[in-house]
């Protein structure tokens, strides 16, 4: 029997989502739509026809100004700016939706957690518990610059995040009772006082009393998402994920950081089951062979090599520019983030990377093959076999797919892609009316608290109403 999947679509509240010089496809409507309640609405409306799991909005707060010391290049080629908050997006998806997940990037570097705990308890109550979040921790140095918080090194992040992640799950879990709300109007008592309480939390990093502003919603704690790829940032899923995106450079070895994650997971008291991992991966489909030539074309003839470079420097926190091609990556190694420095090292282990190799890889679109690991690239058929091993192999739960083009990409998944995983009992039909949230979702009608361990997350025994 086929192996059945979840699968999240992931986009940016802007221009050209990840693949930079995608905004000028001929009828692409990203370019414009990013921007309009419309354009988001007939988008969240179609991936629900598709029974997809969940809308996902990568974000980042700051400008990418790392390449060449300036945030010219980033901003003459829409890498992530302009952009907007993903929030408003989500509430007004969930008004035209009652299945779709619909999960959003926000930071614990650059927010404080009271601030986090009250707007996802507000989205999980307008959405009726189908939100989820995804736990980032932000490296860009325009945004202390624009005075959103200190800039801290890499594994301080995580050391923050940690403490920040105990202190919204406190507000959500142990703040208020599942039956404080009592809406009594003969004793004019709308909520019951000892059924409330403050948090009481005095940190390193974080002093918050409480108790938390919202009453509890129908998740209490939204789906709780990561994609750290560090070995902090492993360690960081392993302890607090629910679901955790990874962008493995093949099936083979990723069964092996696959299995070492949910090993981590058991060393925090956990299940392995209570993670779901999703490969992260670029979909370009076509209807027959020669279509996805085309949707290939287009994209190496789309592709700004500069853009690319704007972005990958602010990942790297590094400038390319500065440094001659025959640079050891090593030597010049930044405090952003880890994940092409890791992905490097997997797609090369004995090879020893410079400046220029990274140049050259960043600034040249990556040929889509059938035969790639990384790129879901063909036709639907020749997509969906790629997808099985990934899943026979790797013991991935799942995909995060990154639609390539913009919007023609996401009508690919949806008209093409899906229906085929569908005949091949690999992705279900209809959503199961008995998962009314979204972590009910991936784990199960009845599984309505969070699977994740924090010192949070065990106080009230009776499990909030999926309402």
């Amino acid at each position: 029997m086929a192996k059945t999947m979840h699968l999240n679509v992931f986009t940016q509240a802007s221009p050209s989502p990840q693949f930079k010089g995608m905004w000028r496809a001929d009828g692409d409507r990203t370019a414009v739509g990013y921007r309009s309640i419309d354009y988001w609405t007939e988008y969240a409306r179609k991936l629900e026809a598709a029974c997809v799991d969940a809308l996902f909005f990568a974000d980042v707060h700051g400008v990418y100004d790392v390449y060449q010391g300036s945030w010219v290049p980033a901003v003459r080629n829409a890498v992530q700016v302009p952009s907007i908050d993903p929030a408003p997006i989500v509430a007004a998806a969930a008004t035209v939706t009652r299945h779709l997940g619909l999960a959003m990037t926000y930071s614990t570097t650059y927010h404080q957690p009271y601030e986090c705990a009250r707007l996802f308890s507000s989205l999980d109550h307008l959405t009726g518990g189908r939100v989820g979040w995804n736990i980032v921790t932000s490296y860009l140095r325009s945004a202390t610059a624009n005075g959103l918080g200190e800039y801290l090194e890499h594994d301080l992040r995580y050391d923050r995040a940690t403490e920040y992640v105990d202190v919204v799950r406190a507000l959500w879990e142990r703040s208020w009772d599942d039956d404080a709300v009592v809406l009594d109007a003969e004793r004019n008592v709308f909520t019951d006082p000892e059924k409330v309480r403050e948090i009481g939390h005095d940190g390193k990093w974080f002093s918050v009393r409480g108790p938390h502003q919202c009453e509890p919603s129908p998740q209490r704690t939204p789906v709780l998402y990561q994609a750290g790829a560090s070995p902090k940032g492993m360690a960081f899923a392993a302890r607090v994920a629910e679901v955790a995106f990874l962008t493995l450079s093949d099936p083979e070895v990723g069964a092996g950081q696959v299995s070492g994650l949910r090993s981590q997971a058991v060393e925090h008291g956990r299940a392995p089951e209570d993670i779901k991992v999703l490969q992260g991966s670029m979909v370009m489909v076509g209807a027959t062979t020669a279509e996805a030539k085309q949707r290939a074309a287009a994209y190496n003839s789309l592709w700004s090599a500069e853009g690319q470079l704007a972005k990958w420097c602010g990942w790297m926190d590094v400038d390319l520019a500065k440094f001659p091609d025959d640079t050891p990556v090593d030597d010049v190694r930044g405090q952003a983030s880890n994940s092409f420095l890791g992905f490097l090292k997997r797609l090369s282990p004995d090879r020893e990377w410079t400046i220029g190799d990274v140049k050259y890889l960043v600034s040249r679109p990556r040929r889509p093959r059938t035969t790639a690991p990384v790129t879901l690239y063909g036709t639907p058929e020749q997509v969906a076999d790629r997808m099985t091993q990934w899943l026979e192999v790797a013991d991935v739960d799942g995909f995060n797919l990154i639609p390539c083009l913009p919007s023609a990409g996401v009508d690919d998944i949806c008209d093409l892609l899906v229906p085929e995983l569908q005949r091949r009992g690999m992705f279900r039909r209809a959503y199961d009316p008995a998962e009314r949230t979204l972590r009910e979702r991936y784990f199960g009608a009845g599984n309505v608290r969070c699977r994740a361990h924090s010192p949070g997350s065990a106080v009230s025994s009776a499990a909030p109403k999926a309402e």
